[in-house]
């Protein structure tokens, strides 16, 4: 039985998945020399983590030392 809004009508995943991405989310991008970029995809690759997770935690760490240093 498919799940219904309050308002009765069918639920819909996909729609209020991508309304939610766009009210909590943000894309951070950057421009790099393609053999810079191919090297941290083969090291990221070579130490099993994701791209992702490294930019995250490089950003994360800035935050905190900038909170530090206020």
């Amino acid at each position: 039985m498919p799940r219904k809004t309050k308002d009765g009508k069918p639920f819909d995943q996909s729609a209020y998945i991508a309304q939610w991405t766009k009210e909590n989310m943000t894309a951070v991008t950057g421009r790099y020399k393609k053999e810079f970029v191919q090297e941290f995809k083969e090291a990221c690759a070579f130490l099993g983590v994701k791209q992702s997770q490294v930019i995250k935690q490089a950003m994360q760490e800035v935050i905190d030392k900038a909170k530090i240093n206020r």
